[in-house]
């Protein structure tokens, strides 16, 4: 009986003992993946968030033709108001976008920078829109401001 007892304690630290050595590593490799999948779920939302910001413009665009005129100067103040405000929105739009998405190394979130970058260069091409970019510049991220400098080939401020 006393060998039964030993042999059982024997086993049953060697299981302990196992356990620990397999449990633990399993553990930080669950943790791990949970973190990297819960990070991924983050950034997916965010990308949601700023295409329902971009299609709510677009829409904006859509009600009002009037202001959807980008390649001759409109000659109505109340429609070039609104053009403005629609540029605003556009530049704090590509501002966050730049600020979440274009220092990620993860090839899935460079994919989400490339079809903002995409984004922002259709816009640079519009001349009412690259003419209102200096007095937007001011006050936004330096880092982004020189970002779009480069991408327009503007000297722009911050």
């Amino acid at each position: 009986m006393i060998e039964f007892s030993e042999s059982f304690t024997n086993m049953s630290t060697v299981i302990a003992n196992l356990s620990l050595i397999l449990g633990i590593p399993l553990s930080i490799y669950a943790f791990a993946r949970e973190q990297r999948k819960e990070r991924q779920n983050e950034q997916e939302e965010i990308y949601d968030k700023l295409m329902e910001h971009y299609a709510g413009i677009q829409d904006m665009l859509f009600s009002h033709p009037e202001i959807d005129q980008h390649l001759v100067a409109l000659d109505d103040a109340e429609a070039l108001r609104r053009q403005r405000i629609v540029y605003e929105m556009l530049v704090s739009l590509f501002e966050r976008a730049y600020i979440l998405l274009a220092d990620e190394k993860d090839p899935r979130y460079q994919r989400m920078w490339n079809s903002w970058l995409d984004y922002i260069n259709y816009w640079l091409n519009r001349p009412n829109f690259k003419a209102a970019l200096p007095d937007m510049m001011l006050g936004e991220d330096p880092h982004f401001v020189r970002f779009i400098s480069d991408l327009s080939g503007m000297d722009l401020k911050p």
